[in-house]
């Protein structure tokens, strides 16, 4: 049985959310992460996906995430992923990338390269994926790493292979990290990179031609829950929600019609409660992880042992 993994984008709280997650999978199903043939990161979860395809427990990331010592990430004990360090001096200022914003396919890319250049850096990024699985790229796992060109917005795979863009996995991911208008772009061969949530939360078709037999998406931007009312920020982070969903529903479309069955893990109404409406917001990582495991447990349980069976995945 040929399972990937896709693991979307959604900053700090999104991570969060996919690690709760991950833990649930792994204890109602008994499938682990590492043991995926592929595990495709977009933006924060390109750095989940790294550390997975390295070895590293989700349990683990749980426990970095809640302060907690664990001897997995022992060396991370004072290191964290989601610290600000501002750009060197000056930062540029008018648009971050008037190639992008006058080359894009939508309004929204379109106001990214506009908007100035991020000005905190991804260097602890990259240094916590150096740290956790060194700078080679791990030979099991299949990694995959999505992030586009900030010149014209077309989306990258960065995957170790010798043919394509020259970067380590901790470069790589910075790079998929790197949120236009916050983050630094990442520059890697000459050319710079940003988030690959740009062109899509959970990029899922890039796994259409590869037979595998099953993909698990974790898909924290992308919600079937509905939550209404609320002011401005509640309603701009639905209706983001209710696009993420629109062009993840395209994707698994595509991916089923190659004959590749999917599963997808999204956050419930609970979760959205626990994750609130700032995806950078650190002070909740560990609420979501709880949160999620609980809620991924319940979705695992509602579709049963048949279902999960008819994807590869038997529930203990």
């Amino acid at each position: 049985m040929r399972i990937g993994l896709a693991l979307g984008a959604g900053g700090v709280v999104g991570a969060s959310w996919i690690v709760g997650a991950l833990e649930a999978l792994e204890a109602q199903t008994g499938f682990r992460a590492a043991d995926a043939e592929i595990v495709l990161g977009t933006s924060s979860g390109s750095l989940i996906g790294a550390l997975v395809a390295g070895d590293v427990a989700p349990s683990a990331m749980a426990a970095h995430a809640s302060g907690a010592a664990h001897p997995e990430l022992a060396a991370l004990a004072e290191h964290d992923a989601s610290a600000l360090r501002l750009a060197r001096l000056p930062v540029p200022l008018g648009p971050g990338s008037l190639r992008l914003a006058l080359s894009a396919a939508s309004p929204a890319v379109a106001l990214l390269g506009l908007l100035p250049r991020g000005a905190v850096r991804t260097d602890a990024i990259r240094e916590l994926v150096d740290r956790a699985i060194g700078t080679g790229w791990p030979v099991h796992g299949g990694l995959r790493v999505v992030a586009c060109d900030y010149a014209n917005g077309r989306r990258v795979v960065f995957d170790g292979d010798p043919g394509g863009p020259p970067a380590s996995p901790g470069e790589a991911v910075a790079a998929s990290c790197a949120i236009p208008a916050f983050y630094e772009p990442v520059r890697i061969g000459g050319r710079r990179y940003v988030d690959g949530g740009i062109h899509s939360h959970s990029n899922l078709d890039l796994l259409g031609e590869d037979g595998l037999d099953t993909v698990i998406c974790l898909n924290p931007m992308s919600s079937g829950a509905w939550v209404g009312g609320g002011g401005l920020r509640e309603r701009v982070a639905a209706s983001r929600r209710r696009r993420s969903a629109v062009a993840l529903a395209r994707e698994v479309v595509a991916l089923r019609s190659a004959g590749t069955r999917v599963l997808v893990l999204e956050p419930a109404f609970a979760d959205l409660a626990a994750m609130g409406t700032n995806m950078m917001a650190r002070d909740r990582r560990a609420e979501v992880i709880a949160a999620a495991r609980a809620s991924t447990e319940r979705a695992l349980r509602r579709i049963g042992r048949r279902r999960l069976g008819l994807v590869g995945l038997p529930v203990l």
